[in-house]
């Protein structure tokens, strides 16, 4: 870890338990006072403003009251959520637990698809990270219990099933902005509130347990939740609240891989696609003349797929979510808690895969070629292509964990809040990569449908025959199962990795009521935030080629086969219960990895550990600190006889940024004869330079680059009641922030010195860096919103909501900074690096509607239902087709997403079920080789769950997940299928009991 503190943190961390002993200390003596002050007439005379009344609901009465909790099912969770709604300070919608440990949706991500502006993205079957109103899930804020939760592997974005849904009392997605609120969303804000032992009023004992069946993998998954509360008095309480599972989960995958471009199959007139450069040029063979003659011939060439493989990923896990808290009301006005939430995933990975690769065209017969009117290769047979069976059989742990103490002191018109807090996650990823090789494969046609899946038979292959005359030989059968089919590589690779990432938070929140007749709130706080992120990677490798020598031993074919010999397993039945509409190769036999990698250190009398390995270079360290305060005034009046209210806010940010990287600086010079005169060429120049590797200035190490800014963050929400207590027309606007990602400000650098004659002429060898970029700005965006939202009852809305999010400064692709001083030495440096750039322009509409029909006669008034609509669109962008020159989407963002759902609820049945859809999107916009980007196919799920209550608390129910067997998949444009997965259906039957 870097040597970079953060000196104010230590002193507000003291400051705030200082303060809260102090109030312990002084509370009975002001009880000893006059029983009513000045400031409690304020009180009376002003009592608290609604807003105010809410967080009192939500905060003091699990600080220090208690909320008999005795409601509870599918109407209760709308009507609550209805009420955190109207009660929000800014534009918000919640979701709440049905009941204590019974959450809508088992999964957290999954749940939140069912807010408008909110978009879902899937692993593995699983919901894990959600983008809001269109931003990706890095630049989405999410807080347990006001302290941030933290990705893995360096990044911001959330992976929900990290914790478990029966933790969880509500759910509050905030689309607008706060000054009291955290910074760090553009998207958007995720609040994540559990329950607290002050929120009841006895002892109490919940469990629950259910089996999950997938019909996929075929077998069962246990799953338990177990919630206690013990009350050792009214005012001290203790919960505990335990969630553990088996997981099973896999996908069974069909790929292309990607596409690329290879030759002009087809030979006709038309271009594939348009190089800027070369437009002009309309007929092929004019290319000759082209600046880069391959690069203009490019435009006629073909998509081609460059690997059509199968996979069979499967995850065992071991789920455990628990918090454990205990809270404490020491007299009327002061109240403290502390809390700890743990959560685990112990995953067991294996990864087959099975491929075919023709990444060129001397790989494929052109002569089998067959093209579409889309330029897509339909067909062809290989001519040299490669097969590797390649096994990943990996332990990866995961674990989030937050440590929180608080207290609330609330005496007249002042309410004083404190919290501290540590939020930690750690991944780590012991990677074991086992696989052989074979090349020259011939004679297996390749055939694609209309939607791009590859099909093709392993069985019609040959070895190719390279001797002159024998190229039509093809006796030389290749089998898939066969080890003695397998003649190139055999590959041990180990490539372990582990990241960390700690917040260390303080906060002080201060409100008072006012004595006055428009202001209802005066706000004022301060928070220190300190995050740090550290990753390590390793690699090492026991490769054998035959033909080659090791230790002056010749690695032999029969070696080859020895090795693979009674080390390979039969893998499940492909697509097993699903139709993907072209045949596969069923079954195959599989590299198994354990006693293939045993016998591969034995080959290479090798048995290297993690301990024994050197890390690589590019491992980032970095901290970010954060000190941040603010301002706001809520307020409330009456306009022309309607009710008018909001609040105003300013916030103030200022952050340090510590980046710690691999640095390597290498001197160049120019070549020089024995007698040292500098080489010149032909042109009377120095020749190029080269590299001087004794030069004293050489440097192969870490540095650390530190760098700031700092931002204000106003903000204001106002409401209008058109129509008292139903009709509410909302206006708001604010300026908000997210730090730049860990990925993006890694300071590793590679750099070039150059101690050359024309270096010191400046026209030329200036000192060059490809770096990461410590000195980014963050993420900014200026958003607006204007809703009307209607509640006919108390049950019920209507809303419709426009906004528009003005990301004012982006990060940008690799670009060139000149004369920069990198790292703060003096030396200057034309370093190429990611930059901030101007901002892309979002726009939506979002539209919901949800109600309970007990207006309708008989069992009708039973149900209740819920939809909403979610439009996007956007603008300047700034991410273009390299291959079209087309602005492309924003990435995570799909133009149109809608969520139904109804249920039914009587005293003993309950149902629901519940369907979510969303476009297609960005997914990555130049990952594949040829230029093209990758989308996510369009995709709806439906859910359903039948309960039934009996009447000594306890229920049982039964749910199905993915009732549709809908399946995810990406495309590379039209006809250009990358990836197919198939995570099956699941299906669970539980209970529940509360005592």
């Amino acid at each position: 870890m870097i040597n970079f503190k953060h000196n104010t943190l230590g002193k507000t961390i003291a400051a705030i338990l200082a303060s809260s002993a102090a109030l312990v200390v002084m509370t009975p003596i002001y009880a000893a006072q006059e029983p009513q002050t000045l400031a409690e007439q304020q009180v009376e005379k002003n009592p608290a403003p609604a807003e105010l009344e809410s967080e009192i609901s939500d905060t003091e009465a699990d600080e220090s009251g208690v909320e008999v909790i005795e409601v509870s099912g599918m109407r209760f969770s709308q009507l609550k959520a209805l009420d955190r709604k109207k009660n929000g300070g800014t534009m918000m919608d919640s979701l709440v637990a049905e009941d204590i440990g019974q959450f809508p949706d088992k999964n957290v991500a999954e749940a939140l698809q069912r807010i408008p502006g909110v978009q879902l993205s899937r692993d593995f079957g699983e919901g894990n990270q959600i983008s809001l109103r269109g931003v990706e899930p890095d630049l989405v804020k999410v807080e347990v219990n006001n302290v941030s939760a933290l990705g893995f592997g360096g990044t911001r974005g959330v992976d929900f099933r990290d914790m478990a849904s029966e933790l969880i009392k509500a759910l509050d997605v905030i689309k607008g902005s706060e000054a009291r609120m955290t910074e760090g969303g553009i998207g958007g804000t995720i609040q994540v509130e559990t329950r607290k032992p002050n929120e009841f009023e006895s002892n109490f004992l919940s469990v629950s347990a259910e089996g999950q069946y997938n019909d996929l993998i075929g077998n069962v998954s246990p799953k338990f939740n177990f919630v206690g509360v013990h009350k050792f008095t009214e005012d001290l309480g203790l919960l505990l609240n335990v969630t553990g599972s088996d997981k099973s989960t896999m996908i069974h995958a069909i790929r292309n891989t990607e596409w690329n471009r290879y030759a002009d199959y087809d030979g006709v007139d038309e271009k594939t696609s348009i190089d800027a450069a070369y437009a002009d040029i309309t007929v092929q063979a004019d290319c000759m003349a082209a600046t880069d003659p391959i690069a203009c011939e490019k435009q006629w060439w073909e998509f081609s797929p460059a690997t059509p493989r199968y996979g069979i990923w499967g995850r065992d896990e071991k789920r455990l979510s628990s918090q454990v808290m205990l809270q404490y009301r020491l007299n009327d006005s002061l109240s403290t808690h502390v809390g700890y939430t743990y959560n685990t995933r112990d995953k067991q990975a294996l990864d087959l895969n099975i491929d075919l690769a023709v990444g060129s065209a001397a790989r494929v017969m052109p002569e089998s070629v067959v093209v579409d009117e889309l330029h897509n290769v339909k067909s062809f047979v290989t001519q040299a292509a490669s097969v590797t069976n390649r096994t990943l059989d990996f332990a990866w742990d995961q674990t989030t964990s937050l440590l929180d103490a608080g207290f609330v002191y609330a005496r007249d018109a002042w309410r004083v809040e404190g919290l501290v807090s540590q939020s930690t996650s750690d991944q780590d990823i012991d990677s074991r990569d086992t696989q052989t090789t074979t090349n020259d494969i011939a004679g297996i046609k390749v055939t694609l449908d209309e939607r791009g899946i590859p099909s093709w038979d392993y069985n019609q292959g040959y070895f190719y025959n390279r001797l002159p005359g024998s190229e039509d030989d093809t006796s030389d059968r290749f089998n898939i199962n066969d080890p003695a089919s397998y003649r190139n590589r055999v590959r041990y690779k180990y490539a372990p990795t582990a990241d960390e990432a700690k917040e260390i938070m303080a906060k002080l929140d201060i409100t008072y009521i006012p004595d006055s007749d428009f202001f209802t709130i005066f706000r004022g706080g301060y928070r220190s935030s300190s995050v740090s992120v550290e990753n390590i990677n390793y690699e090492y490798n026991i490769i054998r080629d035959v033909g080659a020598s090791y230790n002056g031993v010749p690695w032999t074919l029969q070696d080859n086969i020895n090795v693979l010999t009674g080390r390979t397993f039969e893998s499940r039945e492909l697509f097993e219960g699903y139709d993907l509409g072209v045949d596969t190769i069923g079954t195959y036999w599989a590299v198994n990895s354990e006693p293939f990698l045993e016998v591969m250190k034995f080959v290479s009398q090798e048995n290297v550990s993690r301990n024994d390995l050197d890390a690589k270079l590019g491992n980032f360290d970095q901290v970010v600190n954060t000190d941040a305060y603010y301002l706001q005034a809520n307020f409330e009046r009456e306009v022309m006889g309607l009710r008018f209210w909001g609040n105003v806010g300013l916030r103030y940010v200022e952050t340090e940024i510590g980046a710690n990287g691999d640095v390597r600086e290498t001197v160049y010079v120019d070549p020089k004869d024995e007698l040292g005169n500098v080489l010149v060429g032909a042109n009377g120049l120095p020749q190029a330079p080269i590299e001087d590797p004794d030069h004293p200035d050489n440097f192969l190490g870490r540095k650390t680059v530190v760098e700031g800014y700092s931002d204000t963050l106003p903000s204001i929400n106002l409401n209008l009641g058109l129509i008292p207590d139903q009709l509410v027309l909302y206006v708001g606007a604010a300026k908000v922030l997210a730090h730049p990602k860990t990925s993006d400000l890694n300071v590793n650098a590679t750099c070039k010195i150059y101690y050359t004659r024309l270096s010191e002429l400046g026209d030329e060898n200036r000192n060059t860096c490809s770096a990461g970029n410590p000195a980014l700005k963050p993420y900014m965006a200026e958003q607006w919103e204007v809703a009307l939202n209607w509640y006919p009852d108390d049950q019920s809305i209507i809303s419709g909501s426009y906004f528009v999010k003005d990301i004012t400064s982006w990060i940008i692709d690799a670009d060139t900074r000149y004369d920069v001083d990198f790292f703060g030495d003096g030396r200057l440096w034309d370093v190429k690096q990611k930059l901030n750039g101007s901002g892309v322009k979002n726009k939506g509409l979002e539209l919901q509607a949800s109600t309970i029909f007990d207006f309708l006669p008989g069992i009708l008034s039973n149900m209740g239902g819920s939809a909403n609509y979610t439009y996007m669109e956007s603008a300047d962008v700034g991410i273009f087709n390299s291959l079209t020159g087309e602005e492309l989407p924003f990435p995570s963002m799909s133009k149109n997403s809608y969520n139904l759902s109804v249920f039914y609820e009587d005293t003993h049945w309950s149902a629901r079920i519940a369907y979510n859809y969303r476009d297609e999107y960005l997914a990555r916009a130049t990952s594949d080789r040829s230029g093209n980007p990758v989308f996510v196919d369009k995709a709806g799920y439906m859910d359903a769950k039948l309960i039934y209550t009996f009447d000594n608390g306890l229920k049982v129910y039964i749910d199905g997940r993915n009732l549709l067997s809908e399946v995810k998949s990406e495309n590379a444009g039209p006809g250009r299928l990358t990836d197919l997965q198939w995570s099956g259906r699941e299906y669970s039957v539980g209970f529940s009991y509360k005592m």
